[in-house]
């Protein structure tokens, strides 16, 4: 009798996410290429701007200014039209079914980050934007013996998501996202984030972007 009022059950059927925080990473194939290409170009940009002091949430590390999706260069035309796909699979993913097709024009916004030894960008969010996300170009040559060296960790958007402590678990209050060229994240533009130190050689390029969507009518 016990066993018939307590049966085996598949959990999986029973668990729904309720308030569920929407994040993308997909690795794009065949991306040495162009990564060698964002690369020379994100350095040459560099090079010619110098230090120019530009500071959104960088702690040292240098960012381009202005609009990097307008520059003119092919490799760019690459990355925005990967943006572009990867927010227009999600939009699909996301919308209801009102019984017609729906299409949206993305409005981006994108700059480059070159972070060297001790760079990192504090913790923040991307305020008047809907989606942000990052493409990763370079890692550099981290210290392999530092924890978390230059990786992103979003913190959980729930403020007391944190009181259940059972660690190593999807109940963890935070994630880490390795920075693999080729790499690209997506998230709610209000979700918390930072970039821990990149300890080591070489520059660790990232291109950031915000994105805001409008509904063709």
């Amino acid at each position: 009798m016990a066993d018939d009022l307590v049966p085996d059950f598949d959990i999986r059927k029973s668990i729904f996410m309720q308030f569920a925080t929407h994040v993308v990473s997909h690795d794009w194939p065949n991306s040495d290429a162009l990564n060698a290409e964002l690369r020379e170009v994100v350095m040459a940009r560099e090079a010619e701007e110098g230090k120019n002091n530009f500071v959104r949430s960088n702690a040292g590390g240098w960012q381009s200014s202005g609009n990097l999706i307008t520059w003119k260069e092919p490799c760019i035309d690459d990355l925005r039209r990967r943006i572009e796909k990867l927010v227009t699979n999600l939009l699909q993913e996301l919308i209801r079914d009102m019984g017609k097709n729906r299409s949206f024009e993305l409005y981006i916004d994108s700059w480059a980050n070159i972070n060297r030894s001790g760079d990192y960008n504090v913790v923040h969010t991307h305020p008047n934007c809907m989606f942000s996300g990052v493409y990763y170009v370079t890692r550099g040559n981290p210290d392999s013996g530092v924890p978390h060296g230059g990786l992103l960790e979003m913190l959980d958007p729930r403020e007391a998501a944190n009181y259940i402590q059972v660690t190593d678990t999807v109940l963890d209050a935070r994630v880490f996202f390795e920075n693999k060229p080729g790499r690209m994240l997506l998230w709610p533009s209000w979700v918390k984030h930072m970039v821990h130190p990149h300890v080591g050689e070489g520059e660790r390029i990232s291109i950031a972007f915000n994105v805001n969507v409008r509904e063709r009518t």
